[in-house]
């Protein structure tokens, strides 16, 4: 996902390439199984403005069950790229004072890996489920109740429970 910008940079302020990106990803660093979208990239004033729209495939684990499993994720980048090296002369660029700038390598490399990766985090649920049904496992003996249902809670009941499980087998029948 990276990109040399350099005769993008070296153009007038409104030019752009746009790009197809479609790649696996085996990086341990990186959320993300698969990207592919269309890229857009603009030259600025002081930069490069990216906008992409990418699906994104992240491996995920079932919070309820511990299966894992692949989500498909809609991914939307607007950001604008900053070079750290003028690519005309050589000189180091000063660059803004904002925390959240993202750069243009000294090899004029622009890379999309780290915002595609933060806006994949952002789009995440905090509760993976790999079905909206999903049951999930015993907390007693660890059996996928998806798979088929267990006994625990039949079995074996504390005796000071035993009058309200009484009510419970009421209300089932």
């Amino acid at each position: 996902m990276k990109y040399n910008v350099s005769q993008l940079l070296k153009e007038a302020i409104g030019s752009h390439r746009t790009f197809e990106i479609e790649e696996d990803i085996s990086d341990a660093d990186h959320p993300m199984e698969h990207v592919q979208g269309c890229v857009d990239m603009v030259r600025t004033h002081q930069g490069i403005w990216v906008q992409a729209q990418l699906t994104v495939r992240v491996p995920q684990q079932c919070s309820r069950c511990l299966d894992g499993f692949s989500r498909t994720l809609p991914i939307e980048l607007d950001e604008e790229y900053f070079p750290e090296i003028d690519v005309n002369t050589g000189a180091r660029v000063i660059l803004p004072d904002d925390w959240e700038v993202l750069f243009i390598g000294w090899d004029h490399n622009l890379d999309l890996a780290e915002a595609t990766r933060q806006a994949t985090l952002a789009t995440l649920p905090l509760k993976s489920l790999c079905k909206p049904e999903c049951v999930g496992i015993c907390d007693r003996c660890g059996r996928d109740r998806n798979q088929g249902s267990c006994d625990c809670y039949n079995r074996d009941i504390d005796p000071r429970w035993a009058a309200l499980r009484s009510l419970m087998d009421k209300q089932q029948t």
